[in-house]
């Protein structure tokens, strides 16, 4: 019977890298099945060369009404598939309550049913403290996680995890926490059990943006824009052209990371949570960047 992981957890805990390296690790015949709330597929690139079959679902939740047909449909096609394990990366601002809910509905369809072997909630150290307490998106990920990576444990000093793990503990009492560097669990060894919804308010409403750059943007242009975007975006992430290729994208904590890359693209998606025009608020940024661009 094919396993089924979930991996949860905020925008740059390190999901991504995760999903890799476990399915390295097991071995067998793996699928993963990404979910980006921006309008690109990003992190489905990064992940195509650590499973046989790579399913995408981006511009939305996979949990959320917009999106939940269409991961129904992609694990339909996945259970004829007679994969080991699938993996599915869902979106860093998802709610993952629906998750079991919808998994029997799809067992109930499927050509060869799936067992459901847990979600892993990671966590990042350094940065989970600043958002933890104002989106209810990252709480409900620690609580409905049946294990916990606290990673970037050496970005991160010893009082500062142990604040960290006793603010997942609000959320979570019982599952494992395991520490770590480079998001390797170290045991899949846990107890899957039903997690119900904390009484937490709604969230705020999430807002997505793209930029493209119809002729490019200079390194000093994008490093300048992304360090303003960045006091009020979640996320910035996407595809650029860099020198004769093309790179997946994404600018964390003041730092750019680049990936080689065969998909081509010029643009950045920008994800944001709050009570502002996340359009607006980029459009004043771009016209005063000098940078060509198109925003949507």
């Amino acid at each position: 019977m094919t396993k089924v992981w979930f991996a949860l957890g905020y925008l740059g805990s390190g999901k991504t890298t995760f999903v890799g390296k476990f399915l390295s690790a097991r071995g067998g015949r793996n699928a993963v099945l990404v979910n980006d709330f921006g309008a690109e597929d990003v992190d489905g690139v990064l992940l195509e060369g650590c499973a046989e079959k790579v399913e995408s679902i981006y511009n939305g939740s996979v949990f959320c009404s917009c999106r939940s047909e269409n991961f129904v449909e992609a694990m339909l096609r996945l259970s004829e598939g007679n994969f080991d394990n699938i993996a599915v990366e869902t979106s860093g601002l998802s709610n993952p309550f629906l998750m079991r809910k919808l998994f029997g509905y799809i067992n109930g369809r499927a050509a060869n049913p799936f067992k459901f072997a847990g979600a892993i909630c990671i966590v990042d150290a350094v940065n989970v403290e600043k958002v933890l307490y104002s989106l209810n998106a990252v709480k409900m990920q620690i609580a409905a996680a049946d294990a916990i990576l606290i990673n970037k444990t050496d970005l991160a000093g010893a009082e500062t995890l142990s604040r960290v793990e006793r603010a997942v503990r609000e959320f979570n009492a019982d599952a494992p926490v395991y520490f770590t560097v480079g998001a390797v669990l170290p045991s899949d060894d846990f107890p899957v059990r039903e997690r119900a919804l904390p009484p937490f308010i709604e969230d705020i409403t999430v807002q997505k943006a793209e930029i493209r750059f119809p002729n490019g943007i200079s390194a000093q242009q994008r490093q300048t824009l992304c360090a303003q975007l960045a006091a009020f975006c979640h996320r910035i992430k996407g595809i650029l052209r860099c020198g004769n290729g093309y790179a997946v994208y994404e600018f964390t904590d003041g730092k750019e990371s680049f990936t080689a890359t065969d998909k081509e693209g010029n643009f950045l998606v920008l994800l944001a949570a709050g009570k502002f025009s996340l359009a607006k608020k980029a459009q004043e940024l771009l016209q005063r960047s000098g940078v060509e661009f198109t925003l949507c």
